[in-house]
């Protein structure tokens, strides 16, 4: 017998079709009080599975009532299907997905040279962040170390083992010069030794 989902599992599933909902709308929609909802999405927040967007005015008198979103994290078992299609499909098309995928994630853009490798590993870190690697880097005698403690598609590697490149190729993208992994998963975090004695390698 199938478990019956969970109150903050249905919230997670309204939130995936409705975009953006107050707390008394899905309350009506589940079929829960207000304040049980409020109860759960402040769960919810303190995991990073749902944010607060902006307020919705009301017709009558009163306080704006506040409307939820999923965050990123949030979405991505449900941006999992369409993720894979995508890449079938480049496969398919025999077209090399790391290095597309290196391309719309770097905006087509080259590191700017006259920048210190140090700026570039901080603008690195930033881009890398956004993109929920949670990177850190360190200094070594024989170059920088980078390390990924978390990999935003762990479900797909053992499927696409070509996203495992993609992140070399950021790297190297990002600050140009080239880069070795020393160190990966799935239970250790991924590290990389930055080398800059040279030029990086084209992704193409």
């Amino acid at each position: 017998m199938d478990k019956a989902p969970t109150t903050r599992e249905q919230i997670l599933d309204y939130l995936s079709s409705h975009t953006l909902a107050s707390a008394s709308e899905m309350a009506a929609a589940l079929g829960v009080t207000a304040a049980n909802i409020r109860h759960h999405l402040g769960l919810l927040e303190a995991k990073g599975l749902v944010a607060q967007a902006e307020t919705q005015r009301l017709p009558r008198r009163g306080r704006p009532a506040k409307l939820y979103r999923l965050t990123a994290a949030a979405q991505q078992p449900f941006l999992e299907p369409l993720t894979r299609a995508l890449l079938d499909a480049l496969r398919r098309q025999g077209k090399s997905a790391e290095a597309l995928l290196c391309d719309a994630l770097c905006d087509h853009q080259s590191p700017d040279a006259a920048r210190s490798l140090r700026e570039r590993l901080q603008h690195a870190m930033h881009r890398l962040a956004a993109m929920h690697f949670e990177p850190r880097w360190e200094a070594h005698r024989h170059g920088p170390r980078v390390i990924f403690h978390r990999c935003p598609y762990a479900p797909l590697v053992a499927d696409y083992p070509e996203l495992c490149r993609l992140d070399t190729m950021l790297l190297e993208r990002l600050l140009g010069v080239p880069v070795a992994r020393v160190a990966e998963g799935p239970t250790a975090p991924c590290e990389f030794h930055v080398l800059p004695s040279g030029p990086a390698s084209s992704p193409h």
